[in-house]
């Protein structure tokens, strides 16, 4: 450029003005719109912030309503409400919510499982569970594990009633002792013993399948455990059922080793567990605790012959006031239960005093008891119950009326054995086959004579 062009443009006023306007500065038009935009992009955050938030309470308060729901037992209703929530929540975008939802739907779906559709409820449940445990992990939510583990645990010991027993079994205590790294004694004491009594009965169920004097010993380690906790002062409602507890595991091992010591320490369990279950403030688990109370002195009356009355009375006395809450008309199986095994007693009381009078105790208790457990409705109870009464009249033919009550024996066997058949129950079809033969074998000896 020549030099007196540049000295014209660069000493000129006007032109000093255009070229600071086009090259070093910018339009004012621009500016406005830049600021405008920026203002939008902000105004539009906002509104993104409001929706989410208005989003996240809607969610909150329909799991909120859904929870509710759950607490008043309208199982149905919260599932629905959970089910609609997650259509809009993911595991993705919003972790800790869907993990939440997951194990109340698993909640919902177990209690669910205890009215209808068993298995299939209890399987949905273990799902549910098993979804909010991906995310639950041991490092970011160690409370939240430790309780979702627990109900999976729970889970799997009812599913184990269903199917795959042993398998299940394990699985619940799998879970149990997951949770118990996470609710020590030290830092959650009161979960740590609630697990620990949960883990004492899964272990007390496994034996009855396998290694059943091992899994029955770690059963009672664990429900001593959970007593260490559960102290009649502080817990005297989770003392009485640990205790009950602690009695059934005690009783089922004395089948195995150290019958009358075993015996001995279900019985003072059971004792102190009515110490809290009364008749007055625990109706049914004063019942069922008197219940387990009696079978164990019926049980220890035939070790210790020498006691065998005073244990045979004193079976009799808890079955009796077991009976007083155990009404055909509330309580119909556990009544046919009761009353099965107190005709048991009166049965075998019978070869100590008053023979005659004891033995029709006994048929009258397990007639009552086959007023409910008809073959139709409970065919194994009904034939167990129909064995124990032919076992009654075959006994008290020895007393009166030997002809008629040696048949009345023999009906009661045959109505066994239409249950009890051989293919189906070999060891029962072999025991009432040998009741009724040596019935029938009294009978036409007596006829020879």
């Amino acid at each position: 450029m020549d030099s007196w062009l540049y000295d014209t443009i660069v000493n000129h006023p006007l032109v000093v003005g255009a070229l600071v306007a086009i090259i070093g500065g910018v339009p004012a038009g621009i500016i406005t719109y830049r600021l405008q935009r920026r203002q939008a992009i902000k105004d539009r955050q906002a509104e993104l912030r409001e929706e989410h938030e208005e989003h996240e309470r809607n969610m909150l308060s329909s799991i909120s309503s859904a929870d509710t729901l759950l607490d008043n037992d309208m199982i149905e209703n919260a599932l629905e409400t959970y089910k609609d929530v997650l259509q809009v929540v993911s595991a993705k975008k919003s972790p800790e919510v869907f993990a939440r939802v997951k194990n109340s739907q698993g909640i919902c779906y177990r209690r669910l499982a205890l009215i209808r559709d068993k298995e299939e409820n209890l399987k949905l449940a273990i799902r549910a569970y098993e979804e909010a445990l991906n995310i639950y992990t041991a490092k970011e939510y160690p409370v939240e594990r430790a309780g979702t583990q627990n109900s999976l645990g729970n889970a799997y010991k009812v599913f184990s009633e269903v199917r795959a027993k042993e398998d299940n079994l394990k699985k619940a205590i799998r879970a149990y002792q997951e949770v118990l790294r996470i609710f020590t004694a030290e830092k959650y004491p009161v979960n740590y013993a609630a697990t620990q009594n949960n883990l004492g009965y899964a272990y007390s169920t496994l034996s009855e399948v396998r290694d059943q004097a091992d899994n029955l010993k770690k059963a009672l380690r664990a429900f001593e455990e959970a007593l260490n906790i559960f102290t009649a002062e502080r817990y005297p409602v989770n003392y009485a059922a640990t205790q009950n507890n602690l009695g059934i595991a005690y009783f089922t091992l004395s089948d195995v080793r150290d019958k009358e010591d075993n015996l001995k320490k279900a019985i003072r369990a059971y004792g102190e567990a009515l110490e809290i279950r009364t008749a007055e403030r625990y109706p049914v688990d004063y019942a069922k605790t008197q219940n387990n109370l009696g079978t164990a002195y019926c049980n220890l009356s035939e070790f210790r012959v020498k006691d065998k009355e005073d244990n045979l009375k004193l079976a009799i006395r808890a079955y009796e006031e077991a009976l007083k809450i155990r009404t055909a008309e509330r309580y119909p199986i556990y009544y046919a239960t009761t009353q099965n095994n107190l005709g048991i007693s009166y049965r075998s009381l019978s070869e100590f005093r008053d023979k005659e009078d004891n033995l029709k105790k006994a048929i009258h208790t397990f007639e009552e008891a086959l007023n409910i457990f008809t073959a139709e409705r409970y065919p194994v109870n009904y034939a167990a119950t129909q064995n124990n009464l032919g076992t009654a009249y075959f006994t008290l033919s020895d007393v009166r009326d030997k002809e008629d009550n040696l048949k009345l024996a023999i009906r009661a066997y045959e109505e066994a054995i239409n249950i009890y058949t051989e293919e189906k129950y070999p060891l029962d079809y072999e025991r009432v086959m040998k009741n009724m033969k040596r019935a029938r074998g009294m009978m036409e000896d007596d006829a020879n004579d």
